[in-house]
């Protein structure tokens, strides 16, 4: 993924008044890039047939194609650039569970690509994947919390967030979780670590990431 965060809408150093401004910003370009949300990408590829394939598959309810077939519209990738059809599809997706597609979506959304900028929808898809254990949401989530971009600013649910997307893997969630983490009392900060153990072991139980 590439390192950014909110700073495409919102600068990360407007977490709180008291976060020293560095010398260069904490996070150039945009945490909900959209450029490396993992996705689907185990479907055999060829140069030829694969938007007919595919659209067949996702056509016929096959719900990793049709997660895939989103993707293809969205970067023009085996498919027209259309970031239209990339909604649909990934939305059709997204309301059938697939996390990596809901993550995509949300992105979509809060960067108004494919239609206007809707950050409640944005934090549906990326709350959705988040608790699936989705950790490019996860941050997402979490910076959002931290300065209450389309949610009220909450920094123990931005701490409790951040964790668990490190704890996914990830590494970009590391230093807005250490400018969180720095802005809570230690019993917060406990209380936050009970609450992500929580909610992972929720998750394992259900057999979920």
């Amino acid at each position: 993924m590439l390192r950014a965060l909110l700073t495409l809408a919102v600068p990360f150093t407007a977490l709180v008044a008291s976060v020293p401004v560095p010398d260069t910003p904490v996070y150039p370009g945009s945490r909900l890039e959209v450029a490396q949300i993992p996705i689907v990408q185990d479907l055999e590829k060829d140069t030829h047939g694969e938007l007919a394939r595919v659209s067949a598959a996702a056509e016929a309810g096959d719900l990793e194609a049709m997660a895939r077939l989103g993707v293809m519209y969205y970067w023009g990738d085996g498919a027209p650039l259309d970031w239209d059809k990339a909604k649909t599809w990934l939305r059709k997706a997204s309301e059938l569970g697939h996390r990596d597609a809901q993550a995509k979506l949300g992105a979509m959304y809060f960067l108004g690509q494919g239609g206007d900028r809707d950050l409640g929808e944005s934090i549906k898809w990326f709350r959705r994947a988040a608790e699936q254990g989705e950790p490019y949401a996860q941050g997402c989530m979490g910076v959002m919390y931290a300065v209450g971009e389309g949610v009220p600013q909450n920094l123990l649910q931005a701490y409790v967030w951040l964790l668990q997307a490190q704890a996914g893997g990830d590494t970009d969630a590391v230093e807005p979780f250490q400018q969180v983490k720095s802005h809570l009392t230690p019993d917060q900060i406990q209380l936050g670590d009970q609450m992500a153990r929580d909610a992972m072991n929720d998750r394992k139980e259900q057999g979920q990431h």
